[in-house]
């Protein structure tokens, strides 16, 4: 962006301004051994993944889950298990989460519940830090408990993230999550062993997305939609859209924020003199506040007590008290206000006048400017590193980036960045600054501040820069950082690319290729365990089905491995049992090699697993041809061709191994469901 498109200010220019825009399969591509090791071992695991999805509703499963609904006994709340070895004790334990109206079903289907192991010394009782176990749920039949042999194949099978044996809930995994051109969402498991990855589920939005946050607990995932004049609501754990939230005829939804509480989140309405509030509990649309007007962004104080909105036509920001969802005061700034922060440390708002040469301080005490901070035209971006106390300075038209103490509002240093550099995001130990007008993101490196002294070093993202395509350039961020904390991933829109970098590195490490899908935003949803207090290590879950299970855990150093058994009930007027995947599918090709180029017939045997018939008359049996790790990949639907025989011809570009999957979406069959076929094309 030049010095003279920040003054025109078009419609569309966005508040952390303009754009914060891991593989189709992160290319950390294994040696050869590796990758035939691999191979070998997907093609030992075929028979036990059928018998897995041929699994259905009156298993011991459902039985077990029948019989407790029988009982009329309420389900418990928590169960805890301990396991103890090589100086260790392991108290595994799960509990319900009551609902929204206080009351706590138990440990049933569909109940969130929190996930906890604690690990302390067997001799001392003390905490033990720093061990982060690795752990699943899966299903298994009842009164079955099996033995440290079978267990430790089941955590191997886990940890090598094979498509065709997945557990039913991961509690290790993190979700990327990438806001595409072609209005979808796409929710990728970039962990899968770090050499395959697995596109879980696309999402397809009513309009555009431009700007997303999600729900303190992460269940949810808001989007803003322009062109709909409203704001999609997703369930990240069912991966659906439930539904769409009107914000006001004509209105252009663009940045969103959620207060730290969590209980609103918060809308700009661009080119309308107001915001809208969508209230968590229940999704639904609480108000519709006045403010100025022109673009709007928003920032909160720690405690939820007031939202800041900048209103960039008219110089001001608008201070709304929460509690009463009114406005309370209209604050003068700078000339053309869009960027916005909140300092945890000085307790401070900070407002950035793009078209202005200081940064006002707005005291929530007094609803007024205490200070200003000067700087020089063109500041696109404000944001504090994660300790709340120092500010970085994004500035357009100089390429450079300034920090300031909030403690003093005192300069601290400036650095050159890459051209028109427009976001900045942070992990515990660096400053990422994206480019426009570059391939490259600049890395700073935090230590620096205290010195006074910033040294970017230029790291290559991409092939191509943001400004190839400008209509594209949106609000939502583009480098977002990892939770193992030392790594990020950053979206390139042009090469329809996603980055993997690692701290220390001097180049990036791998590459997604998008579903040639063009990423507009990045977002990560960590689920995975964490250490929540010494010792203590837990992740929040959603109780999919009801039946038995265990919970295989893993601790590297020591080595330990257990798996600690657990039973869901059924809900309460719940369908009895686990619906499981009531197909079995034959791939009547496999074994057979192709020639690259040449249409090949894939046929499948789909028969019911229960009765053993053919399954007549589906219309959506849809198969999936691709080349690990995501070079080239098809879709197209099979017909069919007798009873239970379905079919569909495919051409493979070239020589390789190549994996089939189906999934029949009016089953529930989804491709992680069944087991993939390995398909050798050689010339």
């Amino acid at each position: 962006m030049t010095s003279d498109m920040i003054n025109t200010m078009p419609g569309n220019t966005p508040n952390k301004m303009p754009g914060k825009q891991i593989r189709e399969s992160l290319n950390l591509i294994p040696p050869a051994a590796l990758r035939s090791l691999c191979a070998a071992m997907i093609l030992l695991l075929p028979a036990s993944a059928q018998a897995r999805a041929q699994a259905t509703g009156k298993t011991g499963a459902g039985v077990a889950a029948s019989a407790a609904e029988g009982s009329g006994a309420k389900a418990p709340s928590s169960v805890t298990r301990r396991f103890e070895k090589q100086g260790l004790v392991v108290d595994f334990s799960i509990k319900s989460t009551p609902g929204s109206d206080g009351k706590d079903a138990g440990l049933v289907s569909g109940a969130d519940a929190t996930v906890t192991f604690k690990v302390s010394d067997a001799r001392t009782g003390e905490p033990v830090r720093g061990l982060y176990p690795k752990a699943w749920i899966s299903a298994v039949e009842a009164g079955r408990s099996p033995g440290d042999a079978e267990c430790k194949d089941k955590v191997r099978s886990f940890m090598g993230g094979l498509l065709s044996v997945p557990a039913d809930i991961d509690l290790n995994n993190y979700l990327l999550l990438t806001l595409n051109h072609d209005k979808t969402i796409t929710f990728i498991n970039p962990q899968v062993s770090f050499n395959i990855t697995k596109l879980e589920s696309i999402i397809v939005l009513p309009g555009a997305g431009a700007d997303w946050v999600p729900s303190k607990n992460k269940d949810f995932l808001y989007v803003t939609m322009p062109d709909q004049s409203s704001v999609a609501v997703i369930n990240t754990i069912t991966r659906k859209l439930v539904g769409t939230i009107p914000t006001g005829d004509k209105t252009r939804p663009m940045r969103i924020a959620v207060q730290p509480d969590g209980r609103y989140v918060w809308v700009g309405l661009d080119g309308s003199p107001a915001v809208a509030v969508i209230e968590t509990e229940g999704n639904r649309l609480a108000s519709t506040i006045q403010v100025g007007s022109g673009l709007h962004n928003i920032a909160f104080t720690s405690d939820s007590r007031f939202a800041y909105v900048t209103n960039s036509r008219d110089d001001t920001v608008s201070a709304i008290d929460i509690r009463l969802l009114r406005r309370v005061a209209d604050i003068g700034v700078g000339k053309t206000p869009v960027p916005v922060a909140y300092s945890t440390k000085s307790e401070l708002i900070y407002v950035a006048a793009i078209n202005g040469e200081a940064i006002s301080v707005i005291d929530p005490a007094r609803q007024q400017v205490a200070r200003t901070i000067p700087v020089r035209r063109g500041v696109v971006a404000l944001r504090f590193e994660p300790e709340g106390r120092y500010g970085f300075i994004v500035n357009q038209v100089d390429n450079s980036v300034s920090v300031f103490d909030a403690a003093t509002s005192a300069p601290v240093a400036t650095a050159e960045v890459v051209k028109g550099p427009d976001q900045v995001t942070f992990t515990g130990r660096y400053a990422y600054v994206r480019g426009t007008g570059s391939e490259h993101f600049s890395l700073l490196d935090l230590g620096g501040i205290k010195t006074g002294k910033l040294a970017p070093i230029n790291i290559q993202g991409g092939r191509a820069p943001a400004s190839q395509m400008p209509e594209e350039i949106g609000v939502a961020d583009m480098i977002v950082p990892t939770p193992e904390g030392n790594s990020v991933m950053v979206a390139n829109t042009p090469d329809q690319m996603i980055y993997y970098y690692v701290e220390g590195m001097m180049a990036t490490m791998g590459t997604l290729q998008n579903y040639k899908r063009r990423p507009h935003a990045l977002m990560i949803i960590d689920r995975s365990l964490s250490e929540t207090g010494p010792g203590l290590y837990s992740t929040p879950v959603k109780l999919k089905e009801a039946g038995h299970f265990e919970v295989p855990m893993l601790i590297d150093q020591p080595r330990l491995i257990n798996c600690f058994q657990l039973e869901i009930a059924e809900a309460p007027g719940g369908k009895s049992g686990r619906t499981g995947v009531t197909l079995a599918v034959e791939p009547l090709f496999k074994g057979e090699k192709f020639r690259p180029d040449n249409p090949a017939l894939l046929r499948f045997k789909i028969t019911d697993s229960i009765t053993g018939k053919p399954v007549l008359g589906l219309r959506d049996v849809q198969v999936l041809s691709f080349e690990p790790p995501g070079i080239w990949q098809q879709r197209q639907w099979a017909k069919e061709a007798g009873e239970g025989l379905y079919e569909a011809t495919q051409a493979f570009p070239r020589d390789g191994l190549y994996r089939v999957m189906i999934r029949v979406s009016s089953r529930g069959i989804e491709y992680a469901d069944l087991p993939f076929t390995l398909v050798p094309v050689v010339r």
